[in-house]
């Protein structure tokens, strides 16, 4: 109780906290004297050492991976109790306190000091040595000792003559000598400053003992643990060697002065002395650059510069001096406390420290540094020197060592060329429009009497160095004069370096070794420009020595300066009168003042154009200087910001650099979110990745197939496009692509030490309270809550954390959740976030000043926008990564373990969508507890409302429970529907690539056999009696009214309807589910983590993505095969949904055969095993007719309560796969396959009529019908598709029971569509619509304005068609739907092809396809991206323009095979066949040769399309009709004519007026046209009218007759397709 009270009392104070980091000899110590002061006394100093702690730090950082050496070493470090060397002194102790009134640090010298240090040789493993002073000063009767050969120090080995209750009475009296220490009524509590009372003199006097990063922590009341960190850092050892005639006062003034130099020196690049102690040899001060709160970009740099001028300090200056040796690395390091909670140390441990200590002292009397420093600080190499390999005790490999030299004047002549060399093979990507830039200023630039200069802005790594060597090389292409350099930090400090090297390398000197070569150089270019008495201006500048005249002698320094510039500026006028001359300079930021100003008069007297790229002054710790400034804002200077890469030039960059042709899409997803579109970053995780051999290299063959296999569904990569000048053809023969290496997960790769470095010196820019709040963000995720960043922020109040956001928004580190969807979209897009943006520019300069209020003003206003904002995200991944890295494990885990036990119970769908599970009843099949979980819906009380809609629950107060659904509204109308949850789904439609509506199998296997008999007996078996027609239609016509009223019932309530929100799910998975599963997996709390995964995966689904759903299997699939999951059983039920899923994805992915495999395996699982074999079909499908007969006698239409929710569960878990399973065989061609099919459908009958849940029975009753519908069973297809209708009359106009009616409507509309019934699929899917929005339901309303739309435009009802275009329009935009958009912008080309107006122009449909071609989302919607691809072929060939025809052409193609049958993939396959059509006839007419091939392809294509027609049989006219257009224009008009009369007869049974509008001018223009006819599509091509919402047909008086006239061409009667000649060998 007693430490519980000293702990509360030590955390809740200041001064208690402050006191912590400060030894008693210092906190009770005198505050009166001016330092440096010295405090003699007399003590025991014991020294306690680590036996082999370099050894050990050197194991940890080679045996830990992830660079969590560290952290490992010192969690073992305050759990050490291994072997510990001890040594005891005493006598004569010295205090030394040196510093400032700032900063003051300590350090004891004297006697004792010196016997200790020299009794650590002496000492081994686990003893305890006593040197010759302390031993005379004990008490030898009770220690028993071991003398040591040679030696005045002894061996302690035990004390003696005291028992164990007599040591405790010896301990306390020993303790009388020692003052502060706690006694009596207080000998509870460890230590007595842990008690101190607040007192402000004390604290003052104890913070100059404790650095300023830690007090700021302190101060904004950081508990202890967050005060430890691990981060790369560069470190520094001084270590100063003083003279043995040294005294006590001599060694004081001479470590006060090495103090203060040092202070001074490294305190302007916030370095940091940690300690300085007496140690070894001499005085040793451990610097650090970069802790937290200190780093910077240059730290390298930094670190080295400072030493160099603390070593010649500390040389030349200190008195006694005898050697200096300074030891610098750099590397990741352990930054924290180490120590107990009362009395503690803040250090830094690691390898790298241990590097430092033992360089400085391996390698005496230099500034050394390690191979990383070296390489860090992209200092030129003539800086350093090589040193010899030295063996160091302890240390394993330290790499090389260098010897830094400093800088010199000298060594800097002519030294700046640029680093970045321009490659023909490597040319500059995505910077197209600066280059423009550039050319277009030259071009205008030329004849002018004044200097021109374009400033390129840009962080670093934006690519600003391969810019300006693209530059530079174009101007010397020209034929330019063009000079260009680079400049470095350290030229900053440098008066006239820029000018002076600039004007070396124009003259030609920079490469001469010698003064006299220079010299010699100079005095040809030289004469005739200036008088040779001048000459000698050149001198120091150049490092000549050109004899003084007597005028030059005569001038002071200021008027040399002048006359030397003047000099300088008639060299350059002579030069520009020949040529136009143009000054490159990289780093221009750099330049120093001195130069600026020599600039800023030469650019108003000479015409010298000038580039220059520069960092953003903002982002430099100081202001420009006021030349600069007057050049930036210059009218005549043109500043260009750049901007990320586009993300398929990201793509295009990786490629480049790896010198492959493709990469997979999991690394390109990579590269584009942790780049963040910057260059560098790029080329740092691709070399991180490739040094770490995570990279598999193969030769990549042309058009090679392979077969389905899972890793493989999103690996198809896009070729690199080679440049105008060149081909494929054209490269070397042997092309590659890149894979990742198996087991590598590239989501679990940690920041390259080079991209970490950058985002800690933006984290640490902030303050203390900004950090914090970054840093636990970090550990949500790159998507949080400010709720759950409340929750784990240690004791924060509401109002701090949003003051803090909101300067974190201000400052571009956060943004709001809908900005970050914008910023997604942006980038997923390929689209950068922000024009290139040209303008003029607006710096201060030293001295001005910002304008305070409007800061202030912003400010307020960002907060009140940060108080409404509950989601935000990060701008840039790398920050989040960088900020989650720091983190010591155990901090980690702790914070992870907050986040579980806040966000489980969030862990559900949003009250739209039921707030149940993804996947339906998931939680009561696991054998775990869920933290903090909201339960469920109780099941049993199956009459309660369901949460789905408020919406219906304002009209009436019940419904039946057992009607709740997820709704699968990410994606238009594809499939069927896959009830995961107890759902009043009946028609659900995620996927395009999934088939929704099938004809009968009758037609597959009669139409192509091309007899018209057979295809009109298969139709007529699609056609009822006239009896049952009737009773169909009585039936369609009570649905529809019942339709009318609940949506006149609805309009009651519409104003409460209207203040409902809308669906949340997108946000509750980017900011609950997938937070959680790596919260857990970060824990080790690997089964929860499975069950999350798994509800992400199902969650992406829901939302039709299908990339998100296949990432997150695959990691929970590397997550069972790991070997921390081993010991955890899987649960069946899991195991089961896991295949399913899988299942699922490929099913979208077109990967039918993997599907299957899937599936089966999950059926299995779930202990419903499907038949492999006929016979097993036969018997499965007599038990499922039986058991289907007797659940029909039950005819129990009311939810049971007698099933548990785990029974529940593995129900709808066997309905889904076997809805997917059905779907699957009605794709297969095989003769028996429909038998598989029906058993599936049926099974799935029976497993829902085993739930009792009304709902997934209508559902399985409609699937049914259209199974049957496939097979040309019209009694049981009629049956079951009145029954469901029937059966839906039984829901409640409520909650679950609407929602089932509206999905019931929408199916029926769907299938009409595909099955020919226009009028009917339009009713039902205006009606849908109007109770979508009266529901709002956006994301069903897009997907009934797909299909309705589909139906409006085959009926040829053109004005409607526009109208739900912009219905649709308004919606997709508005909800940022990328799915919808891709079907709006696909619906508009077709307008453009098919009815001969626009409603967006072609240019807006290119560039929304070339903007999100590359979206994750998009990429997977195969049906989609088929019919867009060969839309714009279409257009393409129709025009001519078959250059622009041949890439759309081949996507599509690529994408046949990965398609379903689909009523949408079937009409982009339509469009397909098109395409093949044209280019069949362009081979007949330029290549007859090549015509058999095409021909055979053609032929066989339009066949597999009319197989799969049997799903869509609308569009059977239309493969009709190509198929007469290719035997027409192959010479067979008898066999084009039979083709094209069965078009005409199948639109009239379909319905399809679309396609007998084109049919009637086609069969005019081929065979009874007796005029030429006018093709009007091409008369109106490309610039088609628009058809504006309010007009009419009457508008577009030929509105039926533009269509596109499908030319027939002349072929040679005698031979019209020739063999192709064979070339003589």
């Amino acid at each position: 109780m007693a430490n519980m009270e000293q702990r509360k009392s030590s955390d809740s104070s200041i001064i208690g906290k402050v006191a912590a980091h400060v030894p008693d000899l210092i906190v009770y110590g005198d505050f009166s004297q001016e330092v440096p002061f010295i405090e003699s006394f007399d003590g025991v100093l014991l020294f306690a050492d680590i036996s082999g702690f370099t050894a050990l730090t050197e194991k940890f950082s080679m045996d830990t991976s992830l660079d969590r050496g560290a952290d490992q070493l010192t969690q073992t470090l305050n759990h050490y109790v291994g072997d510990i060397v001890e040594r005891l002194s005493a006598g004569h102790i010295s205090k030394v306190v040196v510093g400032d009134n700032k900063h003051q640090y300590f350090l004891v010298i004297g006697r004792a000091v010196d016997e200790v240090r020299l009794a650590q040789n002496l000492a081994k493993a686990s003893e305890v040595i006593l040197s010759p002073n302390c031993w005379e000063l004990c008490n030898r009767s009770m220690i028993e000792i071991e003398r040591i050969k040679d030696q005045r120090a002894v061996k302690a080995r035990y004390i003696k003559n005291i028992s164990e209750t007599e040591f405790d009475e010896f301990f306390w009296k020993c303790t009388e000598y020692l003052q502060n220490y706690p006694t009596g009524e207080s000998n509870s509590i460890l230590r007595e400053t842990s008690t101190l009372s607040p007192n402000d003199e004390l604290e003052k006097s104890l913070r100059k003992f404790v650095m300023r990063n830690i007090l700021k922590k302190i101060d904004d009341n950081q508990p202890l643990e967050y005060l430890s960190e691990l981060r790369p850092v560069t470190i520094v050892f001084v270590n100063l060697q003083f003279d043995e005639s040294a005294n006590t006062l001599h060694l004081c003034q001479a470590i006060q002065n090495a103090n203060m130099k040092i202070s001074d020196t490294i305190h302007v690049f916030s370095g940091k002395i940690n300690k300085v102690f007496m140690f070894d040899k001499g005085c040793t001060f451990l610097c650090v650059f970069g802790l937290p709160g200190d780093k910077q970009a240059d730290e390298s740099t930094h670190a080295l510069d400072s030493a160099f001028k603390i070593f010649n300090f500390c040389s030349e200056k200190l008195m006694k001096i005898k050697l200096v040796s300074i030891g610098v690395t750099s590397g990741p390091v352990f930054c924290g406390v180490v120590g107990h909670r009362v009395r503690h140390e803040y250090t830094v441990i690691g390898q790298k420290v241990n590097l430092a200590a033992r360089m400085m002292m391996y390698y005496p009397g230099l500034v050394s540094c390690d191979a990383v420093t070296y390489a860090n600080s992209r200092l030129p190499h003539y800086f350093f020197e090589e040193l010899p390999q030295t063996e160091m005790k302890g240390v394993v490999n330290p790499g090389v060592v260098y010897h830094y030299l400093g800088i010199s004047e000298k060594t800097m002549i002519g030294k700046a060329y640029l680093t970045k060399e321009r490659s023909e093979y490597y040319p500059l990507l995505g910077r197209e429009k600066e280059l423009e830039i550039y050319d277009t200023l030259l071009k205008g630039f030329v004849g002018s009497t004044e200097g021109r200069i374009i400033m390129y802005e840009g962080l670093m790594g934006y690519g600003k160095s391969q810019l300006l060597a693209e530059i530079a090389y174009l101007g010397q292409k020209a034929g330019h004069r063009v000079v260009a350099m680079e400049l470095t930090k350290v030229n900053v400090q440098q008066n006239f370096f820029a000018i002076r090297t600039l004007m070396a390398m124009f003259l030609g000197i920079d490469a001469c070794k010698s003064y006299d070569a220079r010299q010699h150089i100079l005095q040809g270019k030289l004469r005739g420009v200036v008088e040779q008495t001048y000459y000698c201006l050149l001198n120091n500048i150049f490092l000549v020595k050109f004899p003084t005249s007597a005028e030059v002698s005569k001038m002071d320094n200021e008027t040399r300066t002048k006359e030397m510039e003047l000099f300088l500026v008639k060299i350059l006028q002579k030069a520009v009168e020949k040529d136009i001359l143009i000054f490159v300079i990289d780093e221009a930021h750099f330049i120093d003042p001195a130069s600026w100003e020599f600039l800023d008069n030469l650019l108003s007297s000479i015409p010298v154009f000038m580039v220059m790229s520069l960092a953003p002054f903002s982002c430099q710790a100081r202001l420009p200087c006021v030349s600069a400034a007057s050049i930036i804002n210059n009218a005549k200077t043109i500043y260009v910001q750049l901007q990320e890469l586009k993300p398929s030039v990201i793509l295009q960059k990786a490629c480049q650099d790896l010198g492959v042709v493709s990469i997979p899409r999991e690394l390109e997803t990579f590269l584009i979110q942790r780049s963040h579109g910057i260059p560098f970053y790029c080329e740092e995780l691709l070399r991180n990745l490739h040094l770490n051999n995570m990279l598999i290299f193969h030769l990549w063959e042309e058009e090679e197939e392979v077969d389905d296999e899972w890793e493989i569904l999103f690996t198809n990569a896009i070729k690199v496009i080679p440049s105008k000048t060149e081909s494929l053809s054209s490269l070397d023969n042997d092309l590659y692509i890149c894979t990742i290496r198996q087991n590598v997960k590239l989501q679990n790769i940690m920041l390259p030490p080079t991209l970490k470095g950058i985002a800690l010196a933006e984290l640490d820019n902030m303050s203390p309270s900004e950090q914090m709040v970054v840093k636990c963000a970090a550990i949500i995720g790159l998507t949080f809550t400010t709720e759950l960043l409340l929750h784990i922020l240690p004791e924060w109040t509401k109002r701090k954390m949003n003051q803090t956001l909101a300067t974190l928004v201000d400052s571009h580190i956060f943004k709001c959740f809908n900005k970050r969807k914008d910023s997604q979209n942006a980038q997923s897009q390929d689209m950068p976030s922000i024009e290139l943006l040209v303008c003029r520019g607006m710096v201060r300069s030293t001295g001005q000043e910002s304008d305070i209020r409007s800061s202030v003003y912003n400010r307020i206003k960002q907060e009140q926008l940060v108080m409404q904002c509950s989601i935000m995200a990060f701008c840039t991944p790398l920050l989040q990564e960088a900020a989650y890295e720091v983190w010591l494990k155990s901090q980690k885990k702790a914070l992870h373990l907050k986040c579980v036990s806040y966000l489980e119970g969030q862990a559900h769908k949003c009250r739209r969508c039921g707030e149940g599970d993804f996947i339906s009843f998931h939680r009561h099949t696991v054998e775990m507890i869920l933290v903090n979980t909201e339960s469920q819906e109780d099941i049993s009380e199956q009459h309660k409302e369901y949460p789905f809609s408020e919406a219906a629950s304002l009209i009436i107060n019940t419904t039946l429970k057992n009607l709740q659904a997820p709704s699968f509204e990410g994606a238009p109308l594809t499939r069927i529907s896959v009830s995961r949850q107890p759902s009043p789904e009946i028609f659900q439609i995620p996927n395009a690539d999934i088939t929704t509506s099938t004809v009968s199998k009758k037609l597959e296997s009669l139409l192509p056999q091309d007899t018209e008999k057979e295809t009109l007996k298969a139709l007529k078996k699609h056609k009822m009696l006239p009896e049952e027609n009737l009773k169909a239609e009585e039936i369609e016509k009570e649905f529809l009214e019942r339709l009318d009223e609940i949506i006149q019932h609805s309009d009651r309530d519409q104003e409460k309807i209207r203040r409902l929100g809308s669906c949340k799910c997108e946000e509750i998975v980017e900011s609950v589910f997938v937070p959680l599963a790596r919260h857990c997996m970060a824990m080790g709390e690997y089964a929860r983590a499975l069950y999350y995964l798994l509800e992400c995966a199902a969650a992406y689904l829901h939302l039709s993505n299908n990339y998100m759903a296949f990432c997150n299997l695959n990691t929970a699939e590397n997550l069972i095969k790991s070997v921390d999951f081993r010991a955890t059983v899987i649960n069946q039920f899991e195991e089961a949904t896991f295949y399913s899923l899988k299942g699922e994805v490929c099913y979208n992915m077109g990967q039918m055969n993997l599907a299957k495999k899937f599936i089966r395996k999950a059926l299995i699982l779930l202990n419903r095993r499907f038949p492999f074999t006929l016979i097993g079909v036969f018997f499965k499908t007599l038990v499922e007719v039986s058991k289907h007969a007797s659940h029909q006698k039950k005819q129990q239409f009311l939810y049971s309560r007698s099933k548990g929710e785990k029974k529940l569960a593995f129900l709808y878990q066997q309905g889904h796969c076997l809805s997917l399973l059905w779907q699957l065989f009605s794709l297969d061609t095989a003769t028996n396959s429909k038998k598989f099919c029906r058993l599936a459908a049926l099974m799935k009958v029976n497993s829902a009529e085993e739930s009792e849940d009304e709902s997934q029975i209508i559902s399985s009753y409609t699937e049914f019908s259209l199974c049957c519908q496939m097979m040309g069973y019209q009694d049981e297809w009629m049956k079951y598709e009145l029954m469901a209708i029937q059966r839906s009359s039984h829901l409640q106009v409520i909650g679950g029971g609407l929602l089932t009616t509206v999905k019931l409507a929408q199916s029926l509309a769907y299938m009409k569509l595909c099955l020919g019934n226009l009028p009917l699929s339009i009713q039902l899917g205006y009606r849908a619509h109007e109770m979508c929005v009266r529901l709002k339901k956006p994301k069903l309303d897009y997907l009934v304005l797909c299909m309705l739309f589909k139906a409006l435009f085959l009926s040829i009802r053109y004005q409607d068609c526009v109208r739900v275009l912009s219905w649709m329009e308004e919606l997709v935009v508005k909800e940022e739907r990328i799915i919808g958009m891709a079907y709006f912008f696909s619906y508009c080309l077709e307008l453009l092809l098919y009815a001969g107006f626009s409603f967006k122009s072609f240019k807006e449909c290119l560039e929304f396809i070339q903007r999100n071609e590359k979206n994750c989302i998009l990429m997977s919607q195969n049906s989609i991206m088929l019919g867009l691809y060969s839309s714009l072929a279409i257009w393409f060939a129709r025009l001519h323009q078959w250059g622009n025809f041949k890439e759309p052409f081949e996507k599509a193609r690529r994408l046949l095979r990965r398609t379903s049958a689909s009523f949408f993939a079937i009409s982009g396959f339509c469009r397909f066949l098109e395409c093949e059509v044209l280019v069949l006839r362009k081979h007949i007419e330029e290549k007859p040769e090549s015509v058999r091939d095409t021909r055979t392809k053609t032929l066989k294509d339009l066949d597999q399309v009319l197989s799969r027609c049997s799903t869509s049989p609308i569009y059977y006219p239309r493969v009709y009709h190509l198929k007469a257009y290719t035997f027409l224009v192959l010479g067979n008009e008898e066999q084009s004519q039979i083709y094209l009369s069965k078009a005409f007869k199948l639109c009239d049974i379909y319905g399809n007026l679309l396609e007998k509008s084109w049919l009637e001018i086609s069969n005019e223009w081929w065979f009874t046209g007796k005029d030429p006819m006018e093709d009007l599509w091409l008369k109106a091509a490309p610039d088609f009218p628009k058809w504006e919402i309010g007009m009419t047909e009457k508008d577009f008086p030929e509105i039926h007759k533009t269509k596109y006239l499908l030319r027939v061409p002349v072929l040679d009667i005698n031979n019209p397709f020739p063999e192709p000649e064979i070339p003589n060998v």
